[in-house]
């Protein structure tokens, strides 16, 4: 284990946390934080220090760190700015080597906030003390059930982790992950950075056993130089996505209002991505549709995709999806041609995009799941993209809307027949995916079908990932593929 690692480690393994600044009342941020904390599980030592409270939430406050016991090597500081370089001398006094600074009015605000700052880091760098922040939303390690954020969102355990300069960017992509199956190990908001910084976080996570997939939020990047070193060692040993603020002039100038960051070149930016292998997020639905991919599926051999599914129209922007983001649609194999003709009708496709057409709508399960195996199986396909069914939940909407003397007799059509099979379905898919071992992935049938549609959560929850549209399967599918190109030229330079 590195001495960086070693030293940052603690942040995310504390044995004992104090809450510098919580209080009876639920509408301060140190108590918010103390709840989470509490709310998320965590066995540690808590110490909540308030000197005009004796018990908040249940514990036993105290009126100064000195008199806490001695098992604190965490605080967690949410007071008025003017105040947080005194008590950052306090906690260096108390043997405190590690701080979470959620107070917010620095640099982001002015420049005598910009000088209050630099104060914290001159008194944390005289106690020995390494401290997160100003200005950010707290941090989440859920190896030890260790939830201290000042909005209680508490993520899915997994093996995600998440970097963020803004707390609610990072938020949000947790949360929103956590509904869509993928689990987080670390989120750390970062805020103004005037210590730590994102390199230093993505270079732990890194070396973290616990974490398969970096993502990180960055507004503006304080040391270029090192950031790109890191970068690039992180990237040959696991994904890392990044989603840039800042890359237009009005973003550059709301970054500064913000973090206090210089958002810098987008030129330059992009160039640096290139060269550091990192996965580039357009925007925060990209970042957790590349968290998702990144996290259940194995990378493809190569750039060859089999399409499969009963709705026409949607495999023809498959195809232009998979066609713009550098992607090829496979020539199916002669076996597989003539298995898919013992199944399907004479009218299929007879190519890739495998077309079943609305024969398969009848309540075929063979029909609709035959072709994935199939496609699976053949050689020349690398990733599959199938087009998930999720009617029942549709249905039941239209059918409220139906003359009550028909929609009772509605479960007897082709349609209405087909929605009860869908977990069965899902179930047999699952075990393909588990035999084949190629990424495979889906596509959405039936707006706003992910809810209510147990069988969609069902396939998430087991490594095949579903999207909404067909540009977002075919974009993640390609970002898999440019990442394992880049790791494959990348280790060919090295050797």
């Amino acid at each position: 284990m590195s001495r960086s690692f070693a030293e940052l480690d603690r942040f995310f393994n504390p044995k004992g946390v104090a809450v510098i600044g919580a209080s009876k009342s639920f509408a301060k941020t140190g108590t918010q934080i103390l709840f989470s904390i509490l709310a998320g599980g965590f066995k540690g030592g808590i110490y909540p220090i308030n000197p005009k409270e004796t018990e908040i939430l249940g514990l036993k406050a105290y009126p100064s760190l000195k008199e806490t016991p001695s098992g604190a090597d965490l605080a967690i500081i949410c007071v008025q700015a003017r105040l947080v370089p005194q008590v950052i001398i306090e906690c260096g006094e108390a043997g405190i080597g590690f701080g979470i600074v959620i107070s917010s009015g620095f640099s982001e605000v002015s420049r005598e906030g910009k000088d209050q700052e630099e104060e914290i880091l001159k008194a944390a760098q005289k106690g020995g003390m390494r401290i997160i922040g100003p200005n950010c939303m707290g941090l989440v390690s859920s190896g030890v059930n260790f939830h201290a954020l000042m909005n209680m969102l508490i993520p899915m355990a997994g093996s995600a982790s998440v970097i963020s300069q803004s707390g609610t960017i990072g938020s949000l992509t947790s949360i929103y992950g956590s509904e869509q199956s993928i689990g987080f190990s670390k989120f750390i908001s970062t805020g103004n950075e005037t210590d730590l910084r994102t390199e230093d976080f993505i270079e732990y996570l890194a070396s973290d056993p616990q974490t398969k997939v970096i993502s990180a939020f960055v507004e503006g990047i304080k040391n270029g130089k090192r950031f790109i070193e890191v970068a690039k060692e992180a990237a040959m040993r696991k994904p890392l996505i990044v989603l840039k603020g800042g890359t237009t002039e009005a973003g550059a100038k709301a970054a500064v209002s913000h973090t206090g960051s210089i958002a810098g070149s987008k030129a330059v930016y992009n160039a640096m991505v290139r060269q550091t292998g990192i996965i580039q997020a357009r925007d925060e639905r990209d970042m957790v549709d590349l968290i998702k991919a990144f996290s259940l599926l194995p990378l493809p051999k190569g750039r060859n995709v089999g399409i499969t599914g009963a709705w026409g129209g949607l495999a023809v922007l498959a195809s232009d999806a998979c066609a713009k983001t550098g992607l090829a649609l496979s020539q199916l194999s002669r076996e597989s041609i003539e298995e898919l003709n013992n199944i399907l009708p004479p009218f299929w496709s007879h190519g890739n995009p495998v077309d079943v057409t609305g024969a398969g709508l009848g309540g075929d399960f063979v029909m609709l799941t035959k072709p994935i195996e199939v496609l699976l199986r053949d050689e020349n396909v690398d990733a599959v993209i199938w087009m998930v069914p999720a009617l029942g939940s549709l249905f039941q909407k239209v059918t409220a809307r139906m003359d009550p003397r028909f929609s009772e007799h509605f479960p007897k059509t082709a349609l209405g027949s087909l929605a009860p099979q869908e977990m069965e379905m899902a179930k047999h898919i699952i075990k393909l995916k588990e035999k084949h071992k190629k990424p495979l992935l889906a596509i959405l049938i039936g707006l706003y079908g992910r809810d209510g549609s147990e069988h969609i959560r069902f396939l998430e929850d087991n490594g095949v990932p579903v999207y909404e549209t067909t540009h977002q399967a075919a974009m993640v599918l390609s970002k898999l593929v440019e990442y394992k190109e880049y790791k494959e030229t990348r280790g060919n330079m090295d050797t």
